[in-house]
């Protein structure tokens, strides 16, 4: 039978029982703190770590609008503005691109615009539309409108005048440019202006365009060159033999229905030559004046041949009291067909030679007349108000060193 405790020992179990759960919980606290305190070392073991092998760093994003910034940044470049017409063209589709995006936020469409006329530069109004353009790419109604501006934009940007469109005529465009001084010159020194002369080149030029397409593709595009129009004539303005001989006869016999005035035998020096380019057996190519006009890379003798034959023709009109100044379908069919066809009147035919560029045909005086009104190239070649300059004012103006003695002989006759 089990003895009950005594008073002595329930005494003592009854003092045990309190401190031994303040044991228990000063021990829990004790651990506790110990693995606290652990956790937050490791914690920081960890950041340190993070922080030299760059564990924590954002590797980000790909935008899903990056392409599109990669072409915005290269859009407008140097090359965008090239002149005042395609200046007007950029601020045109501006104020067209603005004008919708204000129907829909004209809040940032007055931004735009405050931005533009503080700068000048429409660039900075087309960046700012490019910007808000991304926004509004989910807007089906706006970029519908935007295809329609955008549209019309490529169709404006199109010439009336089909032969202004081909490639062939960018790159011819750019190579003539290389001759800007020389055509000027030649027009300062024999008052033609200058947008006749180039006329005349283009007439002969642009029929390259489909007739010898091969050659131009090879010698216009790779090189910058003008052709040269050997199997029509010489010189990049295509002038034959004949005429060329016939041209310098007029400029010295006074006979001549076509003599301009003794003047112009000062604007040519008779006795310059190349030899350098007799390499061949062809009789002609020994001529002086054929050497001046086959001299590869300097034109100015083509363009000077072309101007005397301008202004001879002019001198013989003026002789029957008509003119010839602001007839350049007249001046462009003369030139074509040659002296034997200048008979002064007052309705004359526009005609010369016919071919095809594209799909279209075209009478080399019609063609003329195109790009005389066409305002292409306008910029170096503009059109004046007196296309013949006086010869008296020519006489006064220009100044040209006395020849020596020996020098002022005939050009060489004609043949036959």
């Amino acid at each position: 039978m089990e003895q009950p405790a005594s008073p002595i020992q329930a005494q003592a179990e009854t003092t045990k029982k309190p401190r031994s759960k303040f044991r228990k919980w000063l021990r829990r606290g004790y651990f506790g703190v110990i693995h606290l305190l652990a956790l937050f070392a490791m914690a920081l073991i960890g950041v340190a770590l993070a922080a030299k092998f760059k564990w924590t760093n954002d590797s980000g994003n790909v935008d899903l609008n990056s392409r599109y910034f990669s072409e915005m940044a290269g859009k407008y470049n140097q090359g965008f503005q090239t002149d005042s017409l395609t200046f007007a063209k950029q601020e045109r589709q501006m104020y067209q691109n603005v004008g919708l995006l204000a129907k829909y936020y004209p809040h940032n469409a007055k931004l735009i615009l405050d931005a533009f006329q503080r700068s000048g530069d429409v660039t900075i109004a087309l960046r700012m539309l490019d910007a808000a353009n991304l926004r509004m790419k989910k807007h089906k109604g706006y970029q519908q409108e935007l295809a329609r501006i955008e549209a019309a934009a490529s169709e404006a940007s199109l010439s009336i005048y089909p032969w202004a469109n081909y490639r062939e005529w960018k790159e011819f465009c750019r190579v003539v440019r290389a001759d800007s001084a020389a055509i000027d010159s030649v027009s300062r020194i024999t008052g033609v202006e200058s947008r006749l002369i180039v006329m005349c080149l283009v007439g002969e030029q642009i029929r390259m365009f489909n007739s010898s397409r091969e050659q131009f593709k090879k010698y216009v595009i790779p090189y910058n060159r003008l052709i040269m129009t050997t199997n029509r004539g010489y010189g990049v303005t295509g002038i034959l033999q004949n005429t060329a001989l016939k041209i310098e006869k007029n400029l010295f016999d006074k006979t001549s229905a076509f003599y301009p005035g003794a003047y112009y035998q000062n604007c040519l020096n008779v006795k310059d030559s190349f030899p350098e380019l007799v390499n061949d057996t062809i009789e002609a190519h020994k001529h002086l004046t054929i050497q001046r006009l086959m001299k590869g890379g300097d034109h100015f003798y083509s363009y000077l041949y072309t101007a005397f034959f301008l202004r001879q023709f002019q001198s013989h009109w003026e002789k029957e009291g008509f003119t010839l100044a602001y007839r350049p379908e007249i001046l462009g069919t003369l030139y074509n067909l040659g002296f034997q066809k200048s008979k002064p009147k007052k309705n004359p035919a526009v005609g010369g030679s016919t071919f095809n560029v594209g799909d279209k045909e075209y009478t080399f005086g019609g063609l003329c007349y195109e790009f005389y009104y066409s305002g292409e190239l306008m910029d170096l070649f503009p059109l004046t108000s007196q296309p013949f300059v006086p010869t008296k004012v020519l006489e006064k103006t220009i100044v040209f060193p006395e020849p020596k003695e020996e020098e002022a002989v005939a050009p060489e006759p004609v043949a036959g």
